[in-house]
This record gives C-alpha cells, sequence and structure tokens, in this order.
C-alpha cells in the first residue's frame, strides 16, 4: 500500500490527543529522593521525582545481576557452582576509604547481607539466585559473577553493557551485590527500565515472588530456609497483596531504596524509590504511588466520530475526488496518569483512479512515537468514483 499523510489531520489529530485537556497527572508525596512510577507494558510515566539524578542504588543492583545472570544462563539453573576465595574475600569499609576506593569493588565487607557461604561449597545456581534476590545474598552475586566470567570485573564488563543495550544510559556498576563505591551509581529511571527487562523473565517472577526459600544441603552445611526481606509480600504491617515482588536496599550512605512491581487486574506497574532516610517509607512510598495510580478510573475519548471524513484524495484519471467515511468511531481507553502519546496516519489502497460506494479505500493507524501500532481502522468511500473518458481509452491501449 502507499503510504500518505494527510498533514493537516496529523497535525490536528495528534494535538487532540496530547493536548492534556483529560490528563490527570498523579498527585502525591513521597518521602524518598528520587522516585518514579511506570507502566511495565508500555512504558508510559505516570509519575516522578528527580528521577534522572543519580543516586546510589545499593542492593537493589542485584536486580541487574539477577537478569543478567537469567539472560545469559536461564537454562542452567542446575548447574552446580563451587565457591571461589576471591569470590568472599572481605574488607572493612574504613580500609576501602582509607586506599581512596582503589581496592576492587567487589570485596565484601563485615556486617554485609550474605548467605553465609563457605569457600568450596557447592550450590546450584538456582540456590544462589533465590540467595541473592530472598536474603540479598552479596557473597552468592560474587559466586555466581566469577562463575561466569572467571573474574568479576569481566562479568561487570558484560553486566554494564547488557544494561546499555536495555536502555539504562546513565548507569555504571562497579560490583554485582550494590557495596558502596562512589562510582557505583544509577536514576530511578533506569532502574525501572531494568526491574521492566526482567520482568520478561518467569524465573525472575518467581524470584521476586518468593517468600521462603528451602536452600537444599550442601557439601559443607545443612539445608536452611532463606526468608523474603521485601515487607510488601510477606504478611505484616506492610503487606501489600497487589505486589509481585520486587528487591530492597539499604547502604548507609545510599540510603534505603526499594524497585518493586505490582499488579492490579490486568495493569502491571513499576515504582522506584531511591534514597529514603528510614527503612520502612519505601513501604510507604511505594504503596502511595501504586494505589494513586490503581485507583484511577479508565476514561474513553472519541478522537472521530462515524460518518462522512475530511479525508478526501484526488486520484489520477479519477472523474471526481475520492470522498471517505468511517463506519465505526475512533475511539481511545486510557488510565489519566497515562495519556497516551500518539499520532495518526492516513494510508491509501493503491492507486488506482476508480472505486465503488462502500469500498475500502484505506486506513487511519494510530501509532505511538515509538512507532507501535496501537489501533487500525479502515476508511470507505462514500460514492462511487470512475475513471475518466480518456484515462480508460489510454489504460486500454497500455
Amino acid at each position: 500500500m502507499k503510504l500518505s499523510i494527510w498533514r493537516l489531520t496529523l497535525i490536528s489529530l495528534t494535538f487532540l490527543i496530547r493536548s492534556g485537556v483529560w490528563a490527570e497527572p498523579l498527585t502525591l508525596q513521597v518521602q524518598a529522593e528520587s522516585a518514579i512510577l511506570i507502566n511495565a507494558d508500555t512504558g508510559a510515566i505516570l509519575y516522578e521525582k528527580n528521577a534522572h539524578a543519580l543516586q546510589q542504588p545499593a542492593s537493589t543492583t542485584k536486580i541487574a545481576t539477577a537478569a543478567y545472570v537469567l539472560h545469559r544462563a536461564g537454562d542452567k539453573l542446575d548447574t552446580v557452582i563451587t565457591a571461589q576465595q576471591e569470590s568472599l574475600v572481605w574488607i572493612s569499609e574504613e580500609a576501602k576509604r582509607r586506599s581512596n576506593f582503589t581496592l576492587p569493588a567487589y570485596w565484601l565487607i563485615p556486617g554485609g547481607t550474605h548467605m553465609g557461604i563457605k569457600r568450596g561449597e557447592e550450590l546450584s545456581l538456582r540456590a544462589l539466585l533465590y540467595g541473592l534476590m530472598l536474603v540479598s545474598g552479596n557473597d552468592a552475586a560474587n559466586v555466581m559473577a566469577q562463575h561466569l566470567d572467571g573474574a568479576i570485573p569481566d562479568f561487570m564488563r558484560g553486566m554494564n553493557e547488557y544494561l546499555k543495550e536495555i536502555g539504562c544510559k546513565q548507569t555504571n556498576f562497579l560490583n554485582p551485590h550494590g557495596v558502596y563505591h562512589p562510582k557505583h551509581q544509577t536514576t530511578a529511571y533506569d532502574m525501572a527500565v531494568l526491574m521492566r527487562e526482567a520482568l520478561k523473565q518467569p524465573m525472575f517472577r518467581e524470584l521476586i515472588s518468593t517468600v521462603y526459600y528451602q536452600r537444599p544441603k550442601t557439601n559443607k552445611q545443612e539445608a536452611t530456609t532463606l526468608v523474603q526481606s521485601n515487607k510488601l509480600i510477606r504478611k505484616g504491617k506492610y503487606y501489600y497483596p497487589k505486589a509481585i515482588g520486587g528487591k530492597t536496599g539499604y547502604f548507609s550512605i545510599a540510603g534505603h531504596a526499594l524497585v518493586v512491581a505490582a499488579k492490579d487486574e490486568n495493569r502491571t506497574l513499576i515504582a522506584v524509590v531511591l534514597k529514603n532516610k528510614e527503612r520502612n517509607d519505601v513501604f510507604l512510598d511505594t504503596i502511595a504511588m501504586f494505589e494513586a495510580a490503581f485507583n484511577q478510573p479508565k476514561v474513553k475519548r472519541t478522537l472521530l466520530k462515524a460518518g462522512p471524513q475530511k479525508f478526501t484524495r484526488q486520484i489520477n484519471g479519477a472523474a471526481s475526488p475520492l470522498v471517505t467515511y468511517l463506519k465505526n468511531d475512533v475511539s481511545i481507553e486510557y488510565y489519566p496518569a497515562e495519556e497516551p502519546k500518539l499520532k495518526c496516519l492516513l494510508y491509501w489502497d493503491g492507486d488506482a483512479p476508480s472505486a465503488t460506494k462502500d469500498q475500502r479505500v484505506g486506513e487511519l493507524r494510530l501509532q505511538t512515537t515509538e512507532g507501535v501500532v496501537v489501533q487500525t481502522v479502515p476508511l470507505f468511500a462514500q460514492e462511487d468514483v470512475s475513471s475518466t473518458w480518456w484515462w480508460s481509452i489510454t489504460n486500454l491501449f497500455r
């Protein structure tokens, strides 16, 4: 089909959909220094606060580690890994500061969260992923990173490339667990982009939604139960039944952080809060964001009414202009905080100089600014259009 864009209509429809007349941005207050709420399916931003400011992600870094490990080895979860000494090296925070952070960024610190892995202990990749995401095992992150690439810095180079590829443009991670380093940074926006990508993996969804996991017995330790640190999916004061799951994070300099997804009916949202002063505020902030969005009623707007339209076409060889009509209204439904940004393009069906009444002669396509078509609507001829006598004779001889 030949593409033809009637510019006046394109401009007017685009203005109509994006005018903000029916938009209703979320109005709420969050305690976090940086925050964002997006639609996991469309990427639409519903709310943001300093979303592109660089922050320390702390253990929410482990979302990237889990997503990257699953991206590379998601079909090898039963692979048994032996923990090497290099993955378990630790040093004090003071020693890191005295070295001006020139020591390996992946070295662990005393008091950090861990699975309690011992040197030479044999664990499956599956068990390490649960340890990473439920109890925020810094040691589990290092063990998996060293296993996949032989050296943790090599793993980090690959992970940062992966993050850039999926759209995390401001992110630079120096270790797979989130232990503080001044150059280990990201933004709320990038973390939302990362979470959106991670949710596409079924195993990741299983990890973040698991409350208890029985870590199997190993060659070094008896079996033990791992308990989820995210209070939104555990019964208690901050339990949120719509939550799918996510990852918490904390470091004294970074403050408290949370990246979490929730679902209501067929709508999945992602909330990110970075640098909260109080731990429980991350749960209060994200619940407030989710509820503000989920409580908005969906609205329906008619962009074009059924019947005669202004879309006309003068085709070479036609005795009269082609005049069109729509059989049905062109309408969209959306939540006020997710006002769509759409373009309307007109496509004509070929260049024949004749048409019969009610024949399909083209279509309108509503598409996002990224080029994703969300709706197509056929256009029909209002009246018969015949070719000219001269065109008919010329075409006969041709």
